[in-house]
């Protein structure tokens, strides 16, 4: 009875067979970025003349209602910057400077030292670096929350340069593989 039992289970054994299953995984290349803005994207900024004689001219005005958001993911050993550039003629004396908050919201891929806001800027015709080491994330997409809160201003960089009158711009975002 031992020896029918030992045959028994040895010819399950050897009788089983495995099978394979190969699953193929694809995972596409994501550059993807947006601006939010509380109805527009689009805003004003004006200087004020000083109410007396002798006091500078006031740059004050701001713009705080526009959020940026992205989503990324690329080949590995690779990152990825956000830039952003001025399209247009800026007034002469005038800068137009761009604050850029830390990161916050409900997105993954900005924490361990990933993403990283490298500085403020100042926008001009020629694309600088703000956020750099774009790996895979992305940052939410909830107006107000999510993202990095951009805030533009104006300064008065020479005074002998400046001139009255109106300029318009526009102010690219691009993200780009380093």
């Amino acid at each position: 009875m031992r020896y029918l039992l030992i045959l028994l289970l040895l010819t399950k054994f050897c009788c089983s067979r495995a099978q394979n299953v190969t699953v193929g995984i694809t995972m596409p290349s994501v550059a993807l970025l947006d601006l939010l803005g509380n109805g527009s994207t689009d805003f004003t900024l004006s200087s004020t003349a000083p109410s007396e004689a002798g006091n500078s001219i006031n740059t004050t005005s701001s713009n705080l209602g526009t959020w940026l958001i992205f989503t990324s993911a690329i080949a590995s050993g690779f990152s990825r910057s956000i830039k952003g550039d001025v399209s247009g003629t800026l007034p002469p004396g005038i800068r137009l400077r761009l604050d850029i908050s830390p990161y916050t919201g409900s997105g993954q891929g900005f924490t361990g030292g990933n993403s990283i806001v490298t500085g403020n800027v100042y926008l001009t015709n020629t694309a600088t670096s703000f956020i750099d080491n774009i790996k895979g994330a992305f940052t939410g997409i909830a107006y107000g929350s999510d993202g990095f809160k951009l805030k533009y201003s104006l300064e008065v960089q020479t005074y002998a340069d400046i001139r009255s009158g109106t300029s318009v711009l526009t102010v690219r975002y691009t993200i780009v593989d380093n």
